[in-house]
């Protein structure tokens, strides 16, 4: 065996914290940001705060401080916050507990995971039994089932919990919940060979599990008061603004810079204050930069919807292309970005829609095919119900749109379950 020292040069690709940080920064809040900037002016001497309409004070007057988020934003803790206390009491590998906080972060306000395990891993560069650990660590968080891919996983992880000694219960959920919501109980009790009081006295058992993690914490229609963007209509068209100019509020103390500049006593200090402080408005500008972009070109596609329409079928990938980013760059913009609009207060990851083209080359939305999927559930005969294959037949047929019966037997599920949720209420 011979031992030799050799040089060998490689290229790759570095991720400095810098960098991590404006990743991170991309993907808060603006409550989550302005906290963020008062922790660096706290730390950092060579940067002042000139807010004299919203702040009365400046620095060197910290106990008249008056953060204007409080006005807003309540000072106790959210769901979302309270997830990522409970992992952080977690002793794991750094590994584990960057992909736990990823999916975390790529919650719903329902609690649902919006990234699926793959792309999870794709976008954390970790693999995929690592995020296939994170997950199932997060489905033990309170509340129960934070984490779950759909509402149909997370009906069968209740049933695990609660009703672990019943395997009826869990075949329903998973191979019968289109002929539940149909009522069609004598086709289900043939098939199981069980007695149809049985299926009957199962559905009450389904209907009454929670349909979403955060049901009691977190309701479908409570999005976060606080809009990042502002769209208002003037003159026939619309006006996007950023209510809190951050950039504009942060100054340089002059007296220190002035002291860098001329090398003076304590330069070595001040140096390292200046970069940091020189970082952190360029990546604060950055950020306005992208969500502004990314916010303008989501109003234009869905002028229609503004306007009183439906929603134009849109993807992060056709943004992403259109801007020339990677589209995780504009799935971290949307993330848990609000924009207030005429007609109220929306999430920007809600304009994104799947879609498809009618055969005359129109868009349709994958809202409005799970909508034609609901009413032919509603309206077909509970003892024929119909096939996947037929309802695709009758979507082109009768609405000229092309859907695969893989597509089809998907929605159908979600849009059952909204059903057998609708007559549970009722009930």
């Amino acid at each position: 065996m011979k031992l030799e020292l050799t040089h060998k040069q490689t290229t790759g690709l570095v991720m400095t914290t810098q960098m991590r940080q404006a990743i991170t920064m991309l993907q808060w809040t603006s409550a989550e940001l302005w906290e963020h900037i008062q922790q660096e002016i706290h730390e950092n001497p060579i940067l002042t705060l000139e807010t004299s309409s919203i702040i009365p004070s400046t620095r060197h007057h910290r106990e008249a401080y008056h953060d204007p988020i409080d006005q807003i934003v309540p000072d106790e803790k959210n769901w979302r916050d309270g997830l990522v206390e409970q992992a952080g009491w977690l002793k794991v590998d750094q590994s584990l507990k960057e992909t736990l906080l990823f999916l975390i972060g790529n919650l719903d306000e329902r609690g649902f995971c919006t990234v699926s395990e793959e792309e999870a891993s794709l976008e954390t560069g970790h693999s995929m039994n690592t995020v296939m650990r994170a997950r199932r660590l997060l489905l033990q968080f309170e509340p129960m089932g934070v984490g779950c891919l759909d509402f149909k996983e997370f009906l069968l992880l209740q049933v695990e919990k609660k009703h672990p000694d019943s395997s009826v219960l869990s075949v329903l959920i998973e191979n019968h919940l289109d002929d539940l919501a149909t009522q069609n109980f004598k086709r289900v009790a043939c098939e199981l060979d069980i007695d149809e009081k049985c299926v009957i006295e199962a559905l009450e058992v389904i209907q009454a599990l929670e349909p979403r993690p955060l049901i009691s914490d977190y309701g479908p229609n409570n999005i976060p008061s606080m809009p990042d963007l502002i769209l208002e209509r003037k003159d026939g068209g619309y006006v996007l603004r950023d209510p809190f100019s951050f950039s504009g509020q942060i100054q340089w103390d002059d007296q220190l810079v002035r002291m860098y500049k001329e090398g003076k006593e304590a330069h070595e200090y001040l140096d390292d204050c200046y970069k940091k402080a020189r970082w952190l408005l360029q990546s604060i500008e950055q950020r306005q930069n992208t969500i502004l972009k990314v916010a303008e070109m989501i109003i234009k596609h869905q002028r229609d919807f503004l306007n009183g329409g439906s929603l134009r079928p849109l993807t992060l990938k056709k943004v992403a292309k259109k801007l020339g980013v990677h589209e995780s760059t504009i799935s971290r913009t949307v993330a848990n970005k609000v924009l207030q609009t005429p007609k109220g207060l929306y999430e920007l990851k809600s304009f994104f829609v799947t879609g498809y083209h009618s055969a005359d080359g129109a868009e349709v939305s994958s809202q409005h095919i799970k909508t034609l999927i609901r009413e032919m559930i509603k309206e077909e005969n509970p003892l024929k119900a119909l096939s996947d294959q037929k309802m695709a037949t009758e979507l082109k047929e009768k609405h000229n749109v092309k859907v695969s019966r893989r597509t089809v037997a998907k929605y159908r599920v979600s849009q059952s379950a909204i059903l057998i949720q609708t007559k549970s209420v009722g009930t």
